[in-house]
């Protein structure tokens, strides 16, 4: 069994020692040690996830962010999220899906050599050349653009100059070399002769390092001075290097048997793709990526730099990579630690790291040599191109229940000044020294053996947290005696968990009741202060604890953030808008920085020890975390080591960050409008756009590119001229808008990368939605005239019906006047000229003449009611279909006979029924008439005669009285207002009014009027 054993610990240790090793050389930028290439963050894609296919010959990034893979089937346009694929098919449209080489100008334009033409995207749009425009061929092998902004294209026919809107071919290049490109001075250059001798001449390329420039495939150089030059032949690259020259063959140096890419990098490393993988050539020596790598067999076409600094790999049957620079590495399990559980971190004094499982047991990782450094990040390691330390001699070590550990799940861990290491676990505490591990359990003096915290104090001393109470183990050690303060004793729980000794000396115990403090040489001598929610705590469940300088102190809770301490009092600290409200763990990095373990991942801010903490970043999966759980209930489950490295317990793995090589994206994410849709149909993204009325559904897709990170891009968004503030979108890549009024408009939307940093310029897209008609100002200015309009008319009609009313009243008053002055007035008066004749007479004794008298005045009394009575049944008689115009006529005829009258009526025509109104007229001029005819003209015979005929109606009344002289100028007796009142009767229906009378001939008035239909006609 114990030969078993043996076997299991060197097979750990010789993992471990794998683990180390990579741990020892791990540097900024993410690179493995030796001669590999590191582990960057990389991700790929094939035809299964959006490539058209597999084949990438061609990469390019255009001034406004978009990537640009060149492939066998179509031109790809790539976002960091999806793909836009444009070929001889699409719109635009391209001459051939074909694609040979890809340039991006100055001008923001994209050059497109394709197998049957070249073309130029710019602003959307596609201008195809071919060798009607002056190219000596139409299959495109190669561009560039010159220093002085001139565009070379490189065909199967020759090399053409761009000028104006043609090409002008070239003699001095063959079509069987290849053409190469490299930037200097920020401008892309083309062939050997400008890089090597500065001129400009193209026409006289030079040999170069004793190869003839027709020979020449390859050339680049670096940022730091050195030339690559490199052809097809044996002799595969040539590299100029300022201090010794160098020479690299594929098949020897290199892998493969062909160089087919080669780019020289921003930070002056020189990679190199051939028919067998991806090298690099930095800081002297040449990097290969390890043999599991998927780059590190496959034939690379083209590479690429970013203007973010990833780096683009295009290969020849796998697709499209990125690898970009990892900010964290992790281990576990398949990196060599016992478990992916990670839950407590340590460094002892002699640089040892110690990780604590939770089921596993305990890793110790330590050089060979004591007194070395950490096994972590060395200086050299910390440069982008970093290597190994020599010797670095790791190793590691595995301890569980066999080697005399109580239990294999550690929750707490602490380093003892003297080199102890303390491990506490669910069934007691371990003390390892050197090669020997002892245990202790409450047999032993503890209250529990349930240990979740340890402390080791400089003086010696250990602190144990328990589950039953706090135990200061005075002299660890070399005694046992042990003393325990619980919550009778003043602590203010139990149940304690993290703790820390601020800079004043003061002890700090986090319990399940708030925080206590002691302060004191010894535990007699101890005075304890308990501090909860009602002194300014956001929560009494405290859960981690930074010391600051002056006795401050970061606190951390469990589900309500951090607060601050400044010696006096509890403030809640505010953590700008991330998810920091269970925080498991606190750490400072020296450098401005505070690094969070929360229930959300790992956080950092920018926090200087007088400033509130500012710029929060929040990291998870998308940065390289292979989860966002961090350990929870252990402590510490977070450590700053001596070299600076942050390490981070989480259940997938330790974390590693070095903060002084933490690469930070500052690079603000161009942002573009990819579609524009009004009611799902696609409009053009250009400037000004005019939307036609009634669409009421628009949407915008957008993005930020940013390809360091994409799903943790951040979007706002603001329609203005509608929205009245930015809408906060998230992650979200389109935005909605419906039933928006008529009007211009300007859809903005800005973008921040992975670190929060903003493009405050953004995109914008302005459009017009034009209104109906009836949604126009000249429509609401017509509308409000028509409205005038009709208000003026309703008045007027008002008006006019006022006029109306007023005029029929006056004339039902005149008409009353002219009744009562024709028959009650001259009847009262003839009745008041009898009554003065009877007082006369009856004065006198004349009572015979008296009697006569009195008759006379019976009579004119009873006259005065007839015409009393008739008028008032004038008023009265609207009924026509009883009495009629003919009836009417005919009664009032036979009344004003008598008294020595004879009247008579007749009819002419066919009778109709004319409106009420007219009739009432007709009558009342009879009535007029014939009462004239008795008063006034003492005749014996009167006629009324009444006329239908086809187009007119006439009245006529004639009699045989004395007549009277109305020739011109007739004007009645003042006081008479007969007359009168039948002409104005007769003109109120449209009629008029002839009155023929000499003295002694008598009199005859006839009226003559159009006929006008009935109201039932009218009607």
């Amino acid at each position: 069994m114990q030969g078993k054993a043996d076997k299991a610990r060197r097979r750990a240790a010789r993992w471990a020692a794998v683990l180390l090793a990579a741990v020892c050389a791990l540097p900024a930028a993410a690179l493995e040690p030796a001669t590999t290439l590191g582990s960057y963050g990389r991700q790929w894609w094939v035809m299964e996830n959006g490539l058209p296919q597999n084949t990438v010959h061609a990469l390019a990034q255009t001034r406004d962010g978009f990537l640009w893979a060149g492939t066998e089937s179509g031109l790809v346009r790539f976002d960091g999220v999806s793909f836009l694929v444009l070929d001889e098919h699409s719109q635009p449209k391209l001459p051939s899906g074909d694609i040979r080489c890809l340039l991006a100008t100055s001008d923001g334009a994209l050059w497109i050599g394709t197998g049957d033409g070249l073309a130029r995207l710019k602003d959307g749009a596609v201008r195809v050349f071919t060798t009607k425009d002056g190219l000596p061929g139409n299959v495109i092998l190669g561009l560039a653009e010159a220093n002085d902004g001139a565009l070379w294209a490189f065909t199967d026919g020759g090399a053409a100059r761009l000028a104006g809107d043609s090409f002008k071919a070239k003699s001095f290049w063959r079509p069987g070399s290849r053409v190469t490109q490299y930037s200097k001075g920020g401008r892309i250059s083309a062939w050997l002769d400008p890089g090597l001798n500065g001129s400009n001449n193209w026409n006289t390329p030079a040999p170069v390092a004793g190869l003839p420039a027709s020979a020449l495939d390859f050339y680049a150089e670096t940022s730091n001075g050195i030339y690559a030059l490199g052809n097809k032949s044996g002799v595969a690259l040539q590299l100029k290097n300022p201090n010794q020259d160098r020479e690299l063959r594929v098949g020897k140096e290199l892998p493969g048997t062909r160089i087919q890419a080669l780019f020289a990098d921003r930070e002056g490393a020189l990679w190199i793709g051939t028919n067998g993988g991806l090298a690099r050539w930095a800081n002297g020596k040449l990097e290969r990526l390890p043999v599991t790598d998927p780059l590190a067999s496959a034939s690379v076409l083209a590479v690429l730099e970013d203007r973010e600094g990833n780096l683009w790999v295009g290969t020849e049957t796998d697709g499209l990579h990125i690898l970009r620079d990892e900010r964290f590495r992790n281990f576990g399990a398949r990196e060599g630690l016992t478990s992916d559980n990670t839950s407590a971190v340590v460094e002892d004094k002699a640089g040892t790291l110690w990780v604590g499982t939770a089921g596993d047991g305990l890793n110790a990782i330590s050089r060979s040599a004591p007194g070395t450094a950490s096994p972590t990040l060395s200086a050299q390691n910390a440069e982008r191109m970093g290597h190994p330390a020599s010797g670095s001699g790791l190793k590691v070590r595995r301890y569980t229940v066999h080697e005399g550990l109580v239990s294999d799940v550690i929750l707490s861990l602490a380093a003892a000044p003297n080199g102890d290491v303390w491990v506490g676990t669910p069934d007691g505490l371990n003390r390892i020294r050197g090669a020997r591990v002892d245990a202790y359990t409450s047999a032993d003096g503890l209250p529990d053996d349930f240990v979740r915290s340890l402390l080791a104090d400089a003086d010696g001393s250990l602190w144990v947290g328990t589950r039953r109470g706090l135990t200061h183990w005075l002299h660890a050690g070399t005694g046992t005696q042990m003393v325990t303060v619980t919550q009778a004793g003043g602590l203010g729980s139990d149940l304690v968990g993290a703790m820390e000794r601020d800079t004043r000396g003061d002890l700090w115990v986090a319990t399940l009741a708030g925080l206590s403090r002691l302060r004191g040489a010894s535990t007699a001598r101890t005075a304890i202060t308990n501090y909860t929610t009602k002194d300014g705590l956001s929560s009494n469940v405290v859960t981690a604890m930074l010391p600051r300088a002056m006795g401050h102190m970061i606190v951390g809770t469990q589900d309500h953030g951090w607060n601050l301490w400044d010696g006096n009092k509890f403030s809640t600290a505010q953590s700008g808008g991330m998810d920091t409200t269970s925080v498991h763990a606190i750490l400072d990095d020296a450098q401005d920085h505070l690094w969070f373990a929360t229930g959300n991942g790992i956080a950092r801010c920018d926090c200087t020890m007088t400033a509130d903490c500012t710029h929060w970043l929040e990291f998870g999966p998308a940065d390289g975390l292979r989860s966002r759980e961090t350990a929870t209930n252990s402590h510490p489950s977070a450590w700053r080591a001596l070299d600076g490295t942050l390490w981070f317990t989480t259940p997938k793995g330790l974390v590693l960050v070095d903060p002084a090589h933490f690469p930070v994206n500052t690079v603000p994410p161009p942002v573009a409008i990819e579609r524009f849709t009004v009611d799902d149909v696609l409009r053009a993204a250009e400037s000004r756009t005019r939307v036609e009325a009634g669409h009421v559904h628009f949407q915008f897709e957008y993005a930020g590119l940013s390809f360091v990170a994409p799903q943790k891009v951040r979007y706002r968004y603001m329609l203005e001229g509608f929205d009245k503030g930015w809408t906060e979108a998230g992650a979200r890549r389109t935005a909605y808008y419906t039933n928006i009024p008529p009007g211009h408009y300007t859809f903005r939307v800005q973008a921040a990368n992975n670190d929060g940093v903003w493009n405050t310029e953004g995109a914008a897209l302005e459009f017009e939605l034009a209104p109906h008609f009836y949604q126009t100002l000249w429509f609401y200015g017509l509308l409000l005239l028509a409205m005038a309009g009709l208000v003026t008319l309703y008045m007027k009609r008002r008006l006019l019906r006022a006029e109306r009313e007023f005029k029929a009243v006056l004339g039902e008053r005149n008409r009353i006047a002219r009744e009562i002055h024709d028959t009650l007035a001259q009847g009262y008066v003839g009745v008041s000229v009898q009554l003065e004749v009877l007082s006369e007479l009856l004065r006198q004794n004349k009572v015979e003449k008296a009697a006569q008298h009195l008759d006379t005045t019976r009579g004119q009394v009873r006259e005065g009611l007839d015409e009393a009575r008739q008028s008032i049944w004038a008023l009265r008689s609207q009924d026509a279909g009883e009495n009629t115009l003919p009836v009417q006529l005919r009664r009032i005829t036979e009344q004003a006979g008598g008294h020595g009258l004879e009247t008579s009526f007749s009819l002419y025509g066919a009778y109709r029924a004319l409106p009420p109104g007219t009739e009432r007229e007709i009558v009342r001029i009879a009535q007029e008439a014939l009462q004239n005819v008795r008063k006034h003209a003492q005749a014996r015979h009167a006629v009324v005669q009444m006329e239908y005929g086809p187009a007119e109606i006439a009245l006529e009344i004639r009699d045989d009285g004395q007549g009277f002289n109305a020739g011109e100028g007739f004007e009645p007796p003042a006081g008479h207002y007969g007359l009168t009142g039948m002409r104005e009767r007769a003109a109120a229906i449209g009629g008029r009014l002839e009155v023929t009378s000499a003295p002694g001939e008598g009199t005859t008035v006839r009226m003559q009027a159009k006929a006008p239909r009935a109201a039932k006609e009218q009607a």
